[in-house]
């Protein structure tokens, strides 16, 4: 419902006077990538995933190998003759690769290099004996430095927006991530910061499939998709879907509430778009540094059986193509996988060993619920930088908790579980300080110093998952929470609104409120920008703050005309002669 600005204002105003490095170019022996035992790994039987030497300049031309630096590719080029050779990445060109692998190895240590993603190629055999027979010459040819078959990623699952008839109720009450450390990330709190819920962030999802229109998702639209869209099939898209709605789920008083609602959020389909590495740069191409790119993705690798999932990037075009996104100033978040393994156990031949090569990607497992323990399934490791709820939590999806006339627009569950949930709302955590950083500091966060401030603060286990993070706790130690705070982001009509203010003991503060934000603020020169908008700015009163703190709260009238309504508050801080301190601003939704 439109209310006019008159009647808001009035209204609220007269309530307010009562926030190179492939593993065998380092020098490590050739090893059989996925090793003897157990059922092997899931795999296209016919497709080849291969990679030529760096320096080798190789690219497809007319459908045949040739080298931009005059080596002799004749012997590799015979080869892939007998099978149907594209580039593994179209989505950008080989000097556009050129260009990217450049900027990463700028950035990147000697020996920690990526490999060139302009020479990773896809080799589809028409029969798989031959591509087992292509796999063995190549493997002998000493200008291709790997050659594996192609993976079948799979889901790291352990398990036009309007309320759609019937009524669907609120599902937050079970959010138990949101709630305060050390059983939740404190995420609540933290979403009441101007920016925190994701606001300036860009976020690209790569998955295996979703489906659209989904009544608490606003991004799960066909806009929203990059490349070909998928198919939307049962199963593997509930999970899709599931990941959407921890990450963007509408503020609306019903169904649940994401963690970065206002981020924006795009999606892509490997499956359909070329495969993870493609996806991958298509994803990091839409986007910027400073941006954050999320695989909800793992890989069977099988040696000890059916469930011996590992994360991604053990295989080195994901590897990669990995260090090439980040080395280039994307975020990455991917699962450790749910493979109830250690990722130090020699058999994955150091490729979680950080001495030996580092993505540069955060990594995360899962913990049992609000326990904190590793779950069962979840894989552990150095290699691991954090940990989240794995089971019992609520999202988008499956319909095992609400499903009515069998409408998946409509579908919600209370039990979804796996590295996928960990990874996705840590993910959701890296987007939220992201861009609170970006409003209330004015700069942007890289990834390793993510990784530093998720060793830092949370509480930790004693199983190799890293700790479970502090929001909070965080956004205190950058100074992006800085003497104020919601004590919840939003409120129905008819509920209460609390602001709550800290400071020196015996400081004093200004709280001020508005109906919109200036961008980038207001420059008085003092520590921090007025992001309030003058034209709506009122003045809620002054706190004096004796003992360090205080509250104010406002009662919202059982209204449904305030419905939608943002409010935005910022304090000015005075403590003795000092000079006027800006605290953070806050943002607080009426639904």
């Amino acid at each position: 419902m439109h209310v006019p600005r008159q009647f808001v204002l009035g209204s609220m105003l007269s309530l307010v006077l009562t926030a190179l490095v492939a593993a065998q170019d380092t020098g490590a022996p050739r090893a059989e990538l996925y090793g003897p035992l157990g059922p092997g790994p899931r795999v296209h039987p016919d497709r080849l995933c291969v990679k030529l030497a760096e320096g080798s300049g190789a690219e497809l031309v007319a459908g045949h190998l040739r080298s931009r630096t005059g080596v002799d590719l004749c012997a590799v080029d015979a080869w892939f003759q007998q099978g149907a050779a594209t580039p593994l990445v179209t989505a950008l060109s080989w000097d556009e690769l050129d260009c990217w692998h450049e900027r990463a190895c700028e950035a990147l240590p000697e020996g920690h290099r990526p490999g060139h993603m302009g020479l990773w190629f896809r080799l589809q055999a028409p029969t798989a004996a031959l591509a087992t027979f292509l796999l063995d010459r190549l493997k002998r040819e000493p200008l291709v430095t790997n050659v594996y078959r192609e993976p079948i990623p799979g889901a790291a699952c352990a398990a036009a927006p309007q309320d759609i008839p019937p009524p669907t109720p609120s599902f937050t009450q079970f959010q138990y991530t949101f709630d305060p450390s050390p059983y939740g990330h404190g995420i609540w709190q933290a979403q009441g910061v101007l920016g925190a819920r994701g606001q300036g962030v860009a976020l690209r999802m790569v998955e295996y499939d979703f489906y659209l229109d989904h009544e608490d998702v606003p991004a799960l639209v066909a806009s929203h998709v990059l490349g070909v869209l998928p198919p939307g099939l049962p199963g593997q898209s509930n999970h899709g879907v599931a990941a959407a709605g921890l990450l963007a789920g509408e503020r609306n008083g019903y169904g649940l509430t994401g963690v970065v609602d206002e981020v924006d959020l795009e999606l892509v389909a490997y499956p359909q778009n070329g495969g993870v590495e493609n996806a991958m740069f298509m994803a990091a191409a839409s986007c910027q540094p400073g941006d954050v790119v999320l695989t909800v993705l793992q890989f069977l690798l099988g040696q000890y059986g059916n469930q011996d999932w590992v994360p991604l990037e053990f295989l080195q075009a994901t590897f990669d193509a990995t260090l090439t996104v980040t080395g280039n100033g994307r975020i990455v978040v991917n699962n450790a996988a749910n493979g109830s393994a250690s990722l130090d156990d020699p058999r994955f031949l150091r490729r979680f060993d950080r001495t030996f090569r580092d993505s540069g990607a955060i990594m995360v497992s899962s913990s049992a619920a609000g326990v904190l323990q590793r779950a069962a399934y979840a894989n552990w490791g150095s290699r691991v930088d954090a940990h989240s709820w794995g089971d019992d939590v609520v999202a988008t999806g499956y319909g095992t908790h609400f499903y009515p006339n069998q409408d998946r627009r409509q579908a919600y569950t209370q039990a979804y579980s796996g590295t996928s949930a960990g990874s996705t709302t840590t993910c959701g955590i890296v987007c939220a300080l992201q861009g609170a950083a970006r409003r209330q500091l004015e700069r942007s966060l890289i990834g390793a110093e993510l990784r530093q401030l998720f060793a830092a603060y949370g509480p930790a286990t004693n199983d190799g998952i890293g700790r479970r993070p502090d929001v909070p706790a965080i956004m205190r130690s950058l100074g992006i929470l800085d003497g104020l705070s919601m004590a919840a982001p939003d409120t129905a009509v008819g509920g209460s609104i609390v602001a709550e203010l800290d400071g020196p003991p015996g400081s004093g503060a200004l709280l001020l409120g508005s109906f919109g934000v200036s961008t980038p603020g207001l420059d008085l020169g003092l520590n921090r920008r007025v992001h309030l908008d003058q034209g709506s700015a009122f003045t809620v009163g002054y706190f004096p703050l004796p003992q360090g703190a205080a509250t104010w709260t406002l009662n919202v009238p059982n209204n449904p005309g305030f419905a939608g309504l943002n409010l935005y508050f910022q304090a000015g801080r005075l403590s003795g002669a000092g000079p006027l301190h800006v605290t953070n601003s806050c943002q607080a939704t009426i639904y």
